[in-house]
């Protein structure tokens, strides 16, 4: 659990990051797409480990049915 929440820690800090570059420069394509980029990965990593902590508490209710 501890990579995930690194790996979530640096994706979070490179959303931030490229937030901040086009707040500095908001007319530029290159760093929207970057901040789009980001965004997007932050939000395929989020649904992945919604899924994989979902999967885990029906496993875990499935163990203690028994």
């Amino acid at each position: 659990m501890e990579d995930s929440n690194q790996h979530l820690k640096t994706l979070l800090q490179n959303t931030d990051n490229a937030f901040k570059a086009l707040m500095r420069e908001p007319d530029s394509i290159a760093l929207n797409q970057a901040y789009d980029d980001a965004k997007a990965e932050l939000d395929t990593y989020m649904v992945s480990l919604k899924h994989t902590l979902s999967q885990r508490q029906e496993q875990q209710k499935h163990h203690r049915g028994r």
